[in-house]
């Protein structure tokens, strides 16, 4: 077994065994561990295998998924640790066939979990290794607050891996003021011997005090800062803080935003260049609908960020839309959708980077261990070709079953 996966399965288990310590005894005594094994099959038409920005190439692929998920699940949480491997069978481009052409394994818990009837905590982490960035975007969850996704991709196919992990706390200092504080970190690392794709460590904290004024209406402050780290030897400092609210204009619609100023400080790899510093506003809105089986979140977000395959801290302006909705007995429907633009920071240099990119599908179950799914995705990436990137075009459909069955360990 290699170095790195020693490191994955250590620390998984630590952070697993840490979070059972947590539990109150009462609680892990009424727990119960489920385990499913599961495989996906699915038929896959890829537009551009090779992940270029001209002259795309098509294939059909078969795409063979085992997975297996672990779930404990407490009177009032559910913690999931889920491990996968993808195997790709290509129809016509063979040389691109491969056993392990990504590998996931993921942590959450669902909902967070309570300590007590003031304190409570939400742990997450995840580690994917895909074959491209396309592939690799689709598999880091999205999820987590304190990990937003950056879509920016690299041309070519690269082989990379992204290491994430994040914990958040929520405790109740009174009766309407709650305290929350956040911290996280990411790594996008690249296999390959390339000396066009950056790799990137991120470390971000957040933190934020809200006080109760009415049953509908909170507001408070929050700051939050990242360190990000380029392996094209470029680091930056980014500090942002402000005012928040929140308000409930019904029992299943909720407004929540951010307004405020964001800090910048960029030290270049060329030796001798001076720190290049930039403020600007800072800005986030989330519009939540939740009613039964349909949710739906439309968000908004200017910020100054790091991290991503770019190599340099953009202007990143965000904008994104999930909904799922299960409209019948057994069936079930899916849309995401984000739009992202990326700008340099520096007036003088170019590079505009945006990048849009969708999934959508609908689900069926049948039977308790099969499930039909229907589902398509697409990115599309335009830039001049300057430091953050170039034109990239890239769309999937996907057709297939999952075969799977959930056995009670103890």
């Amino acid at each position: 077994m290699t170095t790195w996966r020693i490191d994955i399965v250590r620390t998984t288990l630590a952070t697993g065994m840490a979070i059972c310590l947590l539990f109150p005894e009462s609680g892990a005594l009424a727990a119960r561990l489920d385990v499913t094994p599961s495989i996906s099959l699915d038929q896959v038409y890829d537009s551009n295998v090779f992940n270029t920005g001209g002259s795309e190439k098509g294939d059909f692929i078969f795409r063979a998924t085992p997975a297996v998920t672990f779930s404990l699940r407490m009177p009032e949480t559910t913690l999931n640790l889920r491990t996968s491997l993808t195997s790709d069978t290509y129809y016509k481009y063979t040389e691109l066939d491969s056993t392990n052409s990504a590998i996931t394994l993921a942590l959450d818990s669902q909902p967070p979990i309570a300590l007590s009837p003031r304190l409570s905590l939400a742990p997450s982490a995840h580690f994917v290794q895909a074959r491209n960035s396309y592939l690799r975007t689709q598999l880091v969850p999205t999820e987590d607050p304190l990990a937003p996704p950056s879509i920016a991709s690299e041309t070519a196919t690269r082989k990379s891996r992204h290491y994430g992990a994040a914990l958040r706390a929520n405790y109740l200092l009174t009766e309407k003021t709650e305290f929350s504080l956040s911290g996280g970190f990411r790594k996008l690392q690249y296999l390959d011997n390339t000396t066009t794709a950056v790799g990137s460590r991120v470390f971000n904290g957040d933190t934020t005090l809200r006080y109760k004024f009415t049953p509908l209406f909170s507001s408070g402050v929050f700051f939050n800062t990242s360190y990000n780290t380029f392996e094209n030897g470029t680091d930056s400092r980014v500090f942002a803080g402000g005012l928040l609210g929140a308000y409930r204009f019904s029992p299943a619609f909720t407004v929540d935003a951010r307004a405020g100023a964001t800090h910048a400080k960029e030290t270049s790899a060329i030796p001798g260049e001076p720190e290049f510093t930039k403020t600007s506003p800072y800005g986030a809105l989330s519009l939540i609908y939740l009613e039964r089986d349909f949710r739906a979140a439309l968000s908004a977000k200017i910020e100054q960020a790091g991290g991503g395959n770019l190599g340099v801290t953009t202007r990143r302006e965000t904008v994104s839309l999930s909904v799922s909705d299960q409209f019948a007995t057994r069936w079930w429907a899916d849309l995401i959708g984000i739009y992202q633009v990326n700008r340099s920071l520096e007036s003088d240099v170019s590079g505009d980077l945006t990048s849009a990119i969708f999934t959508a599908g609908i689900r069926h179950k049948p039977l308790e261990w099969l499930e039909v799914h229907l589902s398509g995705s697409g990115l599309r990436q335009s830039g001049d070709n300057g430091p953050l990137g170039g034109d990239l075009t890239r769309y999937s459909a996907f057709l297939g079953v999952t075969l799977g069955k959930t056995y009670n360990v103890y």
